[in-house]
């Protein structure tokens, strides 16, 4: 335990509760000396900082406070004396395995094993002190005694850290350091944050999940962090992105490096925030599950020479509030995007995975890989038909006419943007009026190359596996072979078309009722 303890340091309890000392003193009625906590964990306290009608500190919680002895709690140690513990003096037979935000399970060092190939931390490449006391760099000098220089990730998580400074204290004895993790803190951005950026110019990613941190902030950082790549933000309950002395429509400034920024599980409930992102010039990916967005943005820009979202070519939008097929339509507009997630929203619900991933894929031509699945030149092909069927009836209604797709209503085409040059590209469907979600076909199944086997007309919906149809073409024409292989045409003239992937349903194949199924043994 420090020997003075100050309001604003970071304290921890015996059973590994955080929280910040508000305040420092003697309580009106009481005998000795008391600390008042707000803690992070607004559960962990009593009150509002006040005690028998006096107000000591305020919190952001009704409960968040408590006063405690300063026996009860520790304050912080230099990161070099717990690296030193954790990596060189400590020798045991155990490995503690943790999990960091990245997701990797690790193992804390300090143990028998790399107490054997190690005197200092010449050999480390990682630096793992989640968890632990660490408020400090502590004496840099010793620090660089240990031979740091090949560390290049730290994890100070839950720690005590409270300044930005002593972070580039630390990556300022560490010349190879490129990774920072920081959540679960609360950090102080220095008065003049560019005072630091040497220090923390070689630190490429950055971790600061669930530090409450705000966008004021984040703005700073950019000054902080001039090499900035990757940043992850997640759980912050952040609203906007943009602070309240500026202009709601000016676009984000600074992070001209950055390349990945993760907004996963907040707030944000208004696509014009995220629109203020358009002007990163090296942004590729974009991550923003889990908010509340209900709808996407078009980035086509009012000036014809200027590009939106130059760089983006990853977007993730899981588990938001999309209701609208328009949203995917303006996602067509992001001219470099080739990969997308969008499940968990509104906008597919009524309609089954297959049928939803080949509207997708139909709607957005440059798209190459939908939730994670690649997207190959049959798909695409397969699904663009699809989504051409589907909606003919609707087409032919509002004026359209298959010879002269510009002949439809301006209405329709303000739903299907890319409905008309899909047409012109594949032609009329053969049977007019729209793909119902499930529907029954009648499939005529033959053996080209078994001239003993009649064929046979069979009913099924198609919404069913090929690897079913497979089962069932076994058993009614009783063939034992391993290998069976499926292909279909639309009449006598029509080329084959192989139908390969046994988990698809037949609607992926855009298999029509009154098609001939061939079947091929071995």
């Amino acid at each position: 335990m420090s020997e003075v303890m100050g309001v604003g340091e970071r304290i921890v309890d015996k059973n590994g509760q955080r929280g910040t000392i508000r305040f420092a003193g003697v309580l009106e009625g009481s005998k000795g000396e008391w600390l008042g906590i707000e803690w992070d964990d607004s559960s962990r306290g009593k009150h509002d900082g006040s005690n028998k009608g006096v107000q000591y500190f305020t919190c952001k919680h009704a409960t968040g406070g408590s006063f405690v002895r300063p026996t009860a709690v520790l304050t912080g140690r230099p990161f070099v004396e717990i690296v030193r513990r954790r990596y060189v003096d400590e020798v045991g037979d155990k490995v503690e395995e943790m999990r960091l935000d990245s997701g990797v399970a690790v193992s804390a060092l300090g143990t028998e094993v790399q107490r054997q190939r190690t005197e200092d931390l010449s050999e480390v490449g990682e630096a793992h002190v989640r968890g632990t006391e660490v408020s400090c760099c502590g004496d840099a000098t010793a620090l660089k005694a240990l031979r740091p220089d090949k560390v290049k990730m730290v994890n100070l998580s839950s720690t005590l850290m409270t300044e930005w400074t002593e972070v580039a204290a630390i990556a300022r004895c560490m010349p190879r350091l490129r990774r920072l993790e920081l959540s679960d803190n609360q950090l102080q951005i220095p008065p003049a944050p560019s005072s630091i950026a040497d220090s923390l110019s070689v630190i490429r990613a950055v971790y600061l999940n669930r530090t409450g941190i705000a966008w004021d902030q984040i703005v700073c950082m950019s000054e902080m962090l001039p090499s900035l790549e990757e940043l992850h933000l997640c759980q912050n309950n952040i609203t906007a992105l943009h602070s309240a002395s500026s202009p709601r429509e000016n676009p984000v400034n600074g992070f001209a490096n950055l390349r990945l920024l993760n907004l996963e599980i907040n707030s944000l409930s208004d696509y014009s925030e995220v629109w203020r992102l358009r002007s990163l010039p090296k942004l590729e990916k974009l991550i923003l599950n889990d908010n509340r967005l209900p709808a996407v943005q078009s980035a086509v820009s009012d000036d014809p020479s200027l590009t939106l979202f130059p760089a983006l070519t990853s977007i993730s939008i899981n588990n938001n509030a999309v209701s609208q097929w328009n949203s995917i339509d303006n996602l067509s507009t992001y001219t470099q995007l080739t990969e997308l997630r969008l499940k968990g929203n509104p906008v597919f619900e009524g309609e089954t995975v297959a049928d939803h991933r080949q509207l997708t894929i139909a709607r957005i031509a440059q798209l190459q890989s939908l939730h994670g699945s690649p997207i190959g030149d049959k798909e695409r092909q397969f699904a663009e038909q699809f989504y051409t069927k589907r909606y003919f009836t609707d087409f032919t209604r509002h004026g359209g006419k298959a010879d002269s797709p510009d002949s439809v209503d301006a209405s329709f085409t303000t739903q299907h943007r890319s409905y008309c040059s899909l047409l012109a590209k594949h032609g009329a469907p053969l049977v007019d009026g729209p793909a119902p979600k499930s529907q029954m076909l009648s499939l005529q199944i033959q053996f080209p190359e078994e001239p003993d086997k009649q064929g046979r007309t069979v009913s099924l919906p198609n919404s069913i596996p090929l690897q079913a149809l497979k089962a069932m073409i076994r058993r009614l024409f009783h063939v034992q072979a391993t290998r069976l292989s499926l292909s279909y045409i639309r009449n006598a003239e029509d080329a084959e078309r192989e139908m390969d992937e046994d988990q698809r349903p037949l609607s992926y194949f855009a298999v029509a009722s009154g098609n001939i199924v061939l079947a091929r043994i071995g």
